[in-house]
């Protein structure tokens, strides 16, 4: 009886808890801090579009965008995976599975962030406002890829790719080729790292019959297309610098950036052999945290250094 009086004492608790401690526990859950992988490639955008004619504030507005739309993407996914989260070791501590937020809550969290970046998107342009609800289709569509089809990974690539071309159509009302280049190369970036990543789910994936790069081709071939995708990654960010006239700096930084993918395979060389690695929580987050924040460097050095 004890027991179960303090089961129902922490659920009334929960049911009546303070809004703060819902957005508090989405925050955390959807990893709020990695919307650093794509913001800096926005910086990117701006600076081949022309960074000292937009205002702060216009930079402020978008990445409100940027935020509130990746909020709302991973809301969607882990709202959408709840089921599939609670039946998976390494996903059963989310936030919906472990009880923490309820999934009423968490939707209506996310659906407050969509609702965040559409007006966000109206403050900026008619244009951008008019496309804000597509996008965000396009987004939530992503947790449904995994059920369908393993190239999941360059779905999810093109929905962070989007983002640098978003922000241009934003600011100008166009798509420049050097942008767009640049949305290409975000977009076999992050499918080559959420290959590496989802080698965690590689025999979770196969007995609950979703689909991934690991699960349906196996370890060696993932790991394989991680490394093509990140060479075009490169190749794109190269053609993007010939496209905008990128200088000496622009091609030190693709040069960095290809040093950190490569140093990022060494660190998780073990999977190729195992398809296991103890180190790809290190190279997913640390590596692919310092490939941004290093290339948006060079990116501003190139700007004013010629």
């Amino acid at each position: 009886m004890e027991v179960q009086s303090v089961r129902n004492l922490i659920q009334i608790t929960k049911d009546t808890m303070p809004r703060a401690y819902i957005f508090r526990d989405f925050a955390k859950d959807i990893k709020l801090g990695h919307s650093i992988f794509a913001l800096p490639f926005v910086g990117v955008a701006l600076t081949l579009t022309g960074l000292p004619g937009v205002s702060i504030l216009r930079i402020g507005q978008i990445i409100a965008c940027m935020v509130l739309a990746r909020s709302f993407a991973m809301g969607m996914n882990r709202y959408l995976d709840r089921d599939i989260d609670a039946k998976n070791e390494r996903t059963k501590i989310r936030a919906i599975p472990a009880g923490a937020v309820t999934p009423k809550g968490y939707l209506a969290v996310t659906l407050a962030c969509g609702i965040g970046f559409i007006a966000m998107s109206l403050s900026l342009s008619d244009l951008s406002g008019k496309l804000s609800p597509f996008l965000l289709f396009v987004l939530a569509f992503y947790s449904y890829m995994k059920r369908l089809s393993w190239l999941t990974h360059w779905y999810l690539g093109m929905c962070l790719g989007l983002a640098p071309v978003a922000a241009e159509i934003a600011l100008f009302s166009r798509v420049s080729r050097p942008v767009l280049m640049v949305g290409v190369a975000v977009a076999f970036w992050t499918a080559g790292f959420d290959l590496l990543y989802s080698l965690q789910d590689r025999e979770f994936d196969t007995c609950n019959g979703l689909h991934s790069a690991p699960s349906k081709l196996g370890h060696r071939a993932a790991i394989w297309l991680s490394r093509i995708s990140f060479a075009l990654m490169i190749a794109a960010l190269l053609a993007a610098g010939r496209m905008a006239d990128g200088g000496l700096w622009w091609n030190l930084g693709v040069t960095a950036v290809a040093s950190i993918l490569v140093l990022e395979h060494w660190i998780i060389r073990g999977a190729m052999v195992t398809g296991k690695s103890e180190k790809i929580n290190l190279a997913f987050f640390n590596m692919n945290a310092l490939v941004s924040v290093v290339f948006f460097l060079f990116a501003v050095v190139n700007t004013y250094v010629r």
